[in-house]
Parts: C-alpha cells; sequence; structure tokens
C-alpha cells in the first residue's frame, strides 16, 4: 500500500483579539510589549485518500493538532534576528529540515509587507497531510462521508467519547503507530480502541473527536449529538 506525506504552510498577519490582551508572553504582558510581535505556529494534519490507477483523490478537513508560539523583539530583520529560534520550534513540530528554509522566506516575506505590527500577531499555520492508497471501493465511500466535511467537522457526542475503550496497548501489535500523530504508542501506555478496532493514543484521539466524528484511518462515524436527539 502507498503512503507518503505531504506538507503545506500558510502566513499572516492576524489582528490580536481583545482577551489577549491580559496575557502573559515570555512574562511579559502583550498589553506592555509593543516593541514585541506575538507568533503563533498551528499543525493541522490532513488525510489524502486516494487511487494511484485513476487519479481520483479525497482530502478530509484539516484539524488542528499543535501550536507553539513566542513573542520576539521586533527587528529591522526580523526573522533573520529569530531564524534559530523559529527552527527549533519548526523541529519541535515535526516540520523536515528541507520544508523550514522555505517557511521562513515566506515568514520574512510577510514581515516586509508590513511597516508596524501594532495590533496583530503572525500566524503561521503548517499543513501536513498524510497519503494512503485505497480501493476504489474506499473512495466512493470516503466521497459519500465527505458530505460531513463540506457542511463543517461534526463532533462525536461526549457521552460516546468518554464510553469509548481503554486499553493497555500491547506492543506486539501489528499497528503500533497513532495515526493521529504519527507517533508510535508505547507498549502498555494507556491507549483508545474505537468501535471499529483502531487504536490511537487517548489523548490524541479524544481531542480529533472532540473535532470530527469520524475515524481518521476508516472514517467509522461515532455518534453525534443531533443523531442522539
Amino acid at each position: 500500500m502507498a503512503s507518503g506525506i505531504e506538507y503545506g504552510y500558510c502566513v499572516n498577519l492576524k489582528p490580536q483579539e481583545n482577551h489577549q490582551e491580559s496575557q502573559h508572553i515570555n512574562g511579559q504582558p502583550l498589553n506592555q510589549a509593543a516593541s514585541m510581535l506575538r507568533v503563533i505556529f498551528s499543525l493541522y494534519k490532513f488525510q489524502i485518500f486516494g487511487n494511484l490507477t485513476d487519479g481520483s483523490m479525497v482530502r478530509t478537513r484539516p484539524v488542528e493538532i499543535n501550536s507553539e508560539e513566542t513573542c520576539i523583539p521586533i527587528t529591522s530583520s526580523l526573522v533573520d534576528d529569530h531564524e534559530q529560534e523559529f527552527k527549533e520550534i519548526l523541529t519541535v513540530m515535526g516540520i523536515p529540515v528541507s520544508k523550514q528554509s522555505d517557511i521562513l522566506k515566506e515568514m520574512a516575506s510577510v514581515a516586509r509587507s508590513k511597516d508596524t505590527f501594532s495590533g496583530v500577531f503572525m500566524g503561521v499555520e503548517l499543513l501536513e497531510g498524510t497519503f494512503q492508497e485505497i480501493t476504489e471501493a474506499d473512495i466512493a465511500r470516503a466521497e459519500m462521508e465527505s458530505m460531513d466535511i463540506q457542511a463543517g467537522p461534526v463532533p462525536a457526542a461526549k457521552s460516546c467519547i468518554d464510553a469509548l475503550e481503554r486499553v493497555d496497548f500491547d506492543g506486539s501489535a501489528s499497528a503500533r503507530d497513532c495515526t493521529v500523530c504519527m507517533e508510535e504508542i508505547d507498549a502498555g501506555r494507556e491507549a483508545i480502541r474505537m468501535p471499529c478496532s483502531h487504536v490511537y493514543h487517548s489523548d490524541c484521539i479524544v481531542r480529533w473527536l472532540q473535532t470530527s466524528r469520524l475515524c481518521p484511518l476508516c472514517r467509522y462515524r461515532m455518534p453525534c449529538e443531533y443523531l442522539r436527539s
């Protein structure tokens, strides 16, 4: 079965929300940081299901998995002066070194386009798509379930999430990776087994189901509130 990962990114300057003025970044209140720029990195993951024979493809809606932020002094060479710090954040978030230079160039370009950073922060959205080759029958099912995606993600019912089976992961299982975070599930660690039998890190799948009721692997539909009423 063919698989692979593709990466994308988007960098924008966005207005600060009023409630954020009371927050602290690096120990300094935002409302006292006129010479500082807040930079937020957000990692979104999505699935790509494709048939290599006829080229048909279905993408799921990206789900935010992780975020990191920092607050840096505003300088004339904003990105260059903090390149190492940004690279460390990107590395922690799993972005390959080969992709980091293009992201930093885009950040520098966006920074140069603005004369003042008053009232804004820099948002760096990172996209990681996992490709999986599937059969025509799988694609047909995914296209049907894309109606959920087009209408917006529907979270699973909280009572159903709470009732999911908790298991001590058996390291001898053939599938050892959590498809949400793409990291290995350690033997003996508590995991959650979905009704479709797919197993994930407990915190990963709970966070996923709070946004989308579909199993990340097979698109099994968990009950949602409007279907339970």
